[in-house]
């Protein structure tokens, strides 16, 4: 896959995604929400790396950027997260094995582990696994 090609993830995607416009929280911002200590510890830096709060489908999500590194069969996906200084950090998540990237356009949908190294990505968490810490949470 082309390394322009932007893809939407979001982190808690248990069945296959629908695509809907992402809009704009208001006023909410990313130094709004209720970052967990838990999250704070897990995720090194992840505060600075969220690029806006983004409601889609009346849920509130953090909006991330990151290049992809790997992803594995397993579920293990290692990323570079874009901060908002534009410096860049490590990070890794598990996909479970339905967790899919639907295409920004809506019409293609691909599993994690069929993008290339390099893919730009715009990351969904929603704010509720940021705020009760289950973010990250998957097999070891």
């Amino acid at each position: 896959m082309n390394t322009q090609f932007k893809a939407v993830l979001v982190a808690l995607a248990m069945t296959g995604l629908g695509f809907s416009p992402a809009v704009q929280a208001g006023d909410a911002a990313c130094e709004d929400i209720d970052w967990n200590p838990q999250i704070l510890e897990r995720f090194q830096g992840i505060e600075q790396a969220c690029r806006e709060v983004v409601v889609r489908d009346g849920k509130t999500y953090a909006r991330f950027e990151v290049s992809l590194i790997s992803a594995e069969k397993d579920g293990n996906v290692l990323v570079y997260m874009r901060m908002r200084d534009g410096s860049r950090v490590e990070g890794s998540f598990y996909a479970p094995a339905d967790f899919r990237v639907t295409s920004s356009s809506g019409q293609t949908t691909f599993q994690v582990n069929q993008l290339s190294k390099g893919e730009i990505l715009d990351v969904l968490i929603p704010a509720s696994r940021i705020t009760d810490a289950s973010l990250g949470q998957g097999p070891a």
